[in-house]
């Protein structure tokens, strides 16, 4: 078991290390590079690699847990891309600054009700969880996760990015 989790943690430590230059763009290719498959694996297996020694999974598990989580993180992304086009328009609707209160109001409305689809996936499949895991190995993937996403978002931050940048000053 322990040279599982060695083998597993060089994996995720290899994975991560070379996907900041595997993500980098060619340096004369204009406009957004188009996601690259590969990339998306490698960022996929390294999560594996990550959630399982984090969450110090069995094998029986692992094999009970990752198809409900792929199922969970599927469902949460289509709620949320769903829930993307209600905030442009939102924020479409507020920069032109021309909406009546009434159609403001039902695009308000609309927003809210899209992250209450959020809730409701998240709650439903903490109780999937919780039956395929104990309660403390969840409170670890919920970790995990958040770990995980700052680790990526500092991988991929360009030099210089680390500052906020000042709202306008009117």
């Amino acid at each position: 078991m322990k040279s599982i989790k060695t083998l597993i943690i060089s994996l995720a430590g290899y994975l991560l290390l070379s996907l900041p230059s595997a993500a980098q763009p060619a340096p004369c290719a204009p406009g957004p590079v188009p996601p690259d498959p590969q990339n998306k694996e490698k960022l996929e297996s390294a999560r594996i690699a990550y959630f399982t020694s984090r969450m110090d999974l069995t094998p029986d598990e692992a094999a009970k847990f990752w198809p409900v989580y792929k199922e969970y993180r599927k469902a949460m992304d289509e709620a949320r891309r769903a829930n993307r086009g209600e905030f442009h328009e939102l924020r479409r609707m507020t920069e032109e600054g021309n909406a009546s209160e009434v159609n403001m109001k039902k695009q308000l409305m609309d927003y809210i009700d899209g992250c209450k689809k959020d809730d409701e996936l998240e709650r439903l499949y903490l109780d999937e969880f919780l039956k395929i895991l104990p309660v403390e190995k969840v409170a670890l993937m919920y970790v995990a996760e958040e770990d995980f996403r700052i680790k990526m978002i500092k991988m991929w931050k360009k030099p210089g990015m680390e500052k906020e940048p000042k709202p306008d000053a009117r």
